[in-house]
């Protein structure tokens, strides 16, 4: 299917299944403190519990990725909300730290199967349209993050318990993303659609780097989405609903980076964007998490990585955004350990050096050239738009 032949409802619905992600991921973030208090988890057992959706992720994302090829993503990612949809309530029926590290263990297995399948069937769109736009589906995440916490506010100011908070949010957001994930491209139309499953032994080496810098950047996301509540809340002695209008805020800020940039990469290509962007992250974050720019550089190297010549966009996605999870949900509960070990400002130093990291990993964004030099993907529409310039 060509670009002009695409539906408009698979952009509107891959739109929707972001933004939807975004909104059940930050309903759970955005009440941090209410689930901690339940528990009784102080900051650093807190921590500790935080590392448990990490763990899940990591095991989902290699299976998810070796069983993507061949297969249809938008079935994978309508399962995996499905999923997810169920595993949100499941944090605030805890009432003990291993329940709630449980909980969120499920919470990362569904979450990070949508996340990668999405992903998946965004690249696939956005081949057949012939133009960037992953970076706008991931500002969707993030004014889907801007809704969840809005909502996680109001209910904080209500003085609503965490399950009924929960509940309304599955319908609010989620019963609509099922319907509109309906309209998402079918198996025949998934770029990896007639792509068989892939060795993970045969990845390029190229993909470890972009992997790790994907890890410092997500650890950057990740240590503001799921410390902002609890630093506003205890540190500097904010209300809860105060504590969740900060993630809301921090999301703005993400999906406002994001939607520039599909247009910057184009204009600067991906290892000029990332250096850019993880410097003025570190600057960011140095400055107190006030703006973070981290976010436009994260679907920067998820494109990157879906662009490996020779290599399946779900098992490339998949080595990229396993360890990216790993930062994204194993960096809280370092910061974690060590704001128990000093002070939680202090632990958001480490934020500071995952931007630096960024920068200096950004050379492995760089398009590999075929033989004769030229890329594989260059004769399509989107040629040459991430190469070094």
């Amino acid at each position: 299917m060509s670009g002009r032949g695409l539906p408009i409802s698979a952009r509107a619905g891959i739109t929707v299944a972001f933004f939807v992600n975004g909104a059940l991921f930050a309903t759970w973030a955005s009440r941090i403190p209410a689930l901690s208090s339940r528990v009784g988890a102080t900051t650093g057992v807190l921590g500790l519990a935080l590392l448990a959706p990490a763990v899940g992720a990591v095991i989902t994302m290699p299976l998810v990725g070796r069983w993507l090829p061949g297969r249809a993503s938008r079935t994978f990612c309508r399962l995996a909300l499905g999923g997810l949809m169920a595993a949100i309530l499941l944090p605030a029926l805890a009432r003990t730290v291993p329940e709630l590290a449980a909980a969120l263990f499920v919470l990362g297995v569904t979450n990070s199967a949508m996340d990668l399948s999405m992903n998946a069937q965004g690249v696939s769109v956005e081949r057949h349209l012939g133009r960037p736009i992953l970076s706008s589906l991931h500002a969707a995440f993030s004014f889907g993050g801007f809704a969840g916490a809005g909502f996680g506010a109001l209910a904080a100011a209500l003085g609503v318990a965490p399950l009924p908070h929960f509940a309304a949010a599955v319908v609010l957001f989620g019963v609509p993303g099922m319907i509109a994930t309906r309209s998402l491209l079918p198996q025949d139309e998934d770029v990896d659609a007639h792509a068989p499953a892939m060795r993970w032994r045969a990845l390029p080496s190229r993909l470890a780097l972009l992997g790790i810098a994907c890890l410092f950047c997500l650890m950057a996301e990740g240590g503001a989405s799921d410390w902002s509540a609890k630093l506003v809340h205890d540190d500097l002695a904010g209300s809860a609903a105060l504590g969740a209008i900060a993630y809301a805020v921090f999301s703005v800020a993400m999906g406002t980076g994001r939607l520039l940039t599909d247009r910057l990469w184009t204009r600067w290509g991906a290892v000029a964007l990332l250096r850019r962007c993880g410097a003025l992250a570190a600057v960011g974050f140095a400055a107190g998490l006030a703006a973070d720019t981290a976010p436009a550089a994260i679907p920067t190297l998820f494109r990157a990585g879906a662009d490996q010549p020779g290599v399946s966009t779900g098992p490339a996605l998949a080595a990229v955004t396993s360890l990216g999870y790993l930062g994204f949900l194993g960096g809280p509960p370092l910061i974690g350990g060590v704001a128990a070990l000093t002070s939680l400002r202090l632990a958001v130093v480490i934020m500071v050096f995952a931007g630096l990291l960024v920068t200096l990993l950004a050379g492995a964004a760089a398009m590999p050239a075929a033989p004769g030099g030229v890329h594989p993907r260059d004769a399509g529409p989107l040629a040459g738009s991430a190469a070094i310039r």
